[in-house]
């Protein structure tokens, strides 16, 4: 009888071995030959937590893609901050953003129910995630394509693009694309951030297309897939600065003041932060409207003057709208796709709010742009009211 009952151990240790063995073998540990070079060098660049520095073509979850953002994101902020002069990271409270410090400086009433975790918290101030409606974050749960295009574009929209309506003329399965989805995946395509899982192929020219570009959108995207994405990111200087829910970008002089985020709206806290060798009174452009003021206010008041998305903060550097701020006046400067308040209390010096029935920002240009959701072509804004 014992001797049966061994026999039925080691037979039952042996097929545990070789199911585990299965299960391990089941993914790929190095990346596969067309990622290599860009996953080695994302991870050589400290981008990627080491829990996912294996299982290459596995799925990635929605925690492990937020914590994949937010380790490339502060991971290359602190690279940028390490150029600025001596005479300014004197004056910061901190040298090195860490998740403490972040999550002490940005406060949010963002909380999700089945999960408590710092780098998911941050990453909804970041903009880069969102529940599901129901107070659940399902960090666990697989994400596709689509779903990821969202999650980046997000945080990137206001930072760089490319031809915003290239993916719809590229990709051939544009049309499996969620209609929820359909915009990101255009500004996400379009500006390189994500491959096709097929090269489109042109002939003489643009116009000229022989072969549509894949996308397949509702497929599971890979970690090595979403290395990628992090690694290009970081390529075109995304990581240079910090954005707050996605559209209100920040560098690290303008932290100390402190935020409060919800959703789609930034709050800048009374800002007592002074500093003569502040990175933005130190970068000045001589002759324009902020050097009247450089020297007669604190440096952190005058950062707050012109918060907003890239493209809205060059539009109030003038000098009447900032004498204004300064003097405490309470304005409101309705640019369609945001809206910015001065001085709506004591509490905050600015109120920023992203009106998303317009659909994404589309930054890094010469004036402000939004989605249409008719017609899905840009459309300009510059009204000031």
């Amino acid at each position: 009888m014992k001797k049966i009952v061994t026999l039925l151990m080691m037979v039952t240790l042996l097929i545990s071995g070789f199911n585990i063995n299965v299960n391990a073998g089941q993914y790929q540990q190095q990346p596969s030959d067309w990622a290599a070079e860009g996953v080695n060098q994302a991870i050589a660049d400290g981008l990627v937590p080491e829990e996912i520095q294996c299982d290459y073509n596995k799925p990635i979850t929605r925690r492990e893609f937020a914590t994949l953002m937010v380790t490339a994101i502060f991971t290359g902020f602190n690279k940028y901050n390490e150029g600025y002069q001596e005479v300014t990271k004197l004056g910061w409270e901190f040298r090195t953003l860490t998740l403490d410090n972040f999550l002490e400086k940005v406060e949010s009433d963002i909380k999700f129910t089945d999960i408590d975790d710092k780098y998911i918290d941050v990453a909804s101030r970041l903009g880069i995630v969102n529940g599901l409606g129901d107070g659940t974050f399902k960090p666990d749960d697989y994400i596709t394509r689509a779903e990821a295009a969202v999650m980046f574009t997000n945080y990137t929209q206001d930072i760089r693009n490319g031809n915003p309506v290239r993916g719809t003329k590229e990709l051939e399965d544009f049309y499996l694309v969620p209609d929820w989805a359909k915009d990101a995946v255009s500004m996400a395509y379009s500006a390189d951030y994500i491959k096709g899982t097929r090269k489109v192929i042109y002939g003489m020219d643009v116009f000229d297309i022989k072969q549509k570009a894949l996308f397949s959108p509702l497929d599971n995207i890979t970690r090595e897939q979403s290395i990628l994405v992090v690694s290009r990111l970081q390529e075109y200087g995304v990581f240079r600065c910090i954005v707050l829910e996605g559209f209100v970008i920040i560098y690290m002089d303008d932290l100390f003041g402190g935020f409060f985020v919800t959703d789609n709206e930034v709050r800048a806290k009374a800002n007592t932060y002074d500093n003569k060798y502040d990175a933005m009174i130190m970068y000045i452009m001589p002759g324009s409207s902020m050097e009247l003021f450089k020297t007669k206010y604190p440096s952190g008041k005058l950062g707050d003057s012109v918060l907003g998305p890239s493209t809205v903060n060059q539009t109030l550097d003038n000098e009447e709208y900032i004498q204004n701020f300064l003097d405490g006046k309470h304005t409101i400067y309705d640019f369609g796709i945001v809206t910015v308040e001065h001085n709506p209390s004591k509490e905050y010096f600015s109120i920023i709010k992203h009106n998303v029935e317009y659909g994404y920002i589309v930054g890094g240009c010469d004036t402000t742009y939004y989605y249409d959701k008719a017609n899905r072509l840009p459309v300009e804004l510059i009204e000031i009211r």
